[in-house]
């Protein structure tokens, strides 16, 4: 019939990706906003599958070598790797908020060492950051499998999303941000790793440049990197010689020397409780003072 227009059918995928999105420019809008909302008004389209306990992932894309990253492309990997529905909200870009039911931390079949990283872990033990982090892990080398690129993951604890997304995002997008601030090397960042740097971040600016000039000139040896890879290694070994050398992969009597050279050169023994929390406050301040 002449004039008459057929109303075309709306696809539920192309449905499902523009309540998605539309989320996602809620969360930014209310992230640069003086007062953000905390709850999700009821009127969102995805709210009723937010009132369930999730885990959310944050994913920020720093450069991306090959391809394009499309939210149908990434939505179906993921659901590969979680093995179950997730909720797959693009903020930028570059940036992905990832919600994967809370389950994932009670399922058995979810620790299956064939899955990457998961292998690192035995689920009797662990504790939830231990999963969580194996979780992450593994994103990342699947996503980087996948994608040649430079690409930075964190995850956050267990959270009603329609309660407290707008927060938690936040809380991811900073730990990230100070990941790639005091641990340059490193794509994980966790939240709970992340507290002594968050709290120096917080130090106005002069005290952190006062703190480090206080300290005697020892620029020469943060600027060595295996003078940073040794202390760094050492404090993530909770100052453990034989477990730091064996993560340096030198002889413990190596190690010995290089800590007795930073000692000489600095009055520090970093062996010592006390040395050990001033030295590892410096270095932190140095790297924030000099980016």
């Amino acid at each position: 019939m002449i004039g008459l227009e057929l109303e075309q059918p709306v696809n539920a995928a192309d449905e499902s990706e523009l309540a998605a999105r539309e989320l996602g420019q809620w969360i930014v809008r209310q992230l640069s906003s003086r007062n953000p909302a905390e709850a999700i008004p009821d009127e969102t389209v995805l709210r009723q599958r937010l009132n369930i306990s999730m885990i959310p992932f944050l994913l920020i894309v720093d450069s991306l070598q090959t391809g394009n990253l499309q939210l149908k492309d990434l939505e179906k990997l993921l659901s590969s790797y979680f093995d179950r529905e997730l909720l797959l909200i693009p903020l930028h870009d570059n940036e992905w908020l990832i919600l994967a039911n809370h389950n994932l931390l009670e399922d058995e079949e979810q620790n299956d060492s064939s899955a990457p990283g998961r292998e690192i872990y035995s689920e009797q033990e662990d504790t939830e950051e231990d999963v969580l982090t194996a979780f992450a892990l593994g994103l990342h080398e699947l996503v980087a499998s996948e994608w040649v690129g430079v690409f930075h993951i964190s995850v956050a604890r267990p959270l009603i999303p329609a309660d407290r997304l707008v927060q938690t995002v936040a809380q991811l997008r900073e730990t990230i941000h100070l990941g790639k601030l005091f641990h340059v090397s490193d794509h994980i960042h966790l939240p709970w790793e992340m507290r002594l740097e968050s709290l120096l971040y917080r130090i106005p600016v002069e005290e952190r440049q006062r703190f480090v000039d206080s300290a005697e000139d020892h620029s020469h040896l943060f600027g060595d990197e295996e003078t940073v890879s040794t202390l760094e290694t050492f404090f993530k070994m909770d100052c453990n010689v034989s477990e730091t050398a064996k993560q340096l992969y030198i002889h413990r009597n190596t190690l010995l020397y290089r800590l007795d050279k930073i000692k000489q050169e600095t009055q520090l023994d970093v062996r010592r409780f006390e040395d050990a929390v001033l030295m590892r406050l410096t270095l932190l301040l140095y790297k924030v003072t000099k980016s």
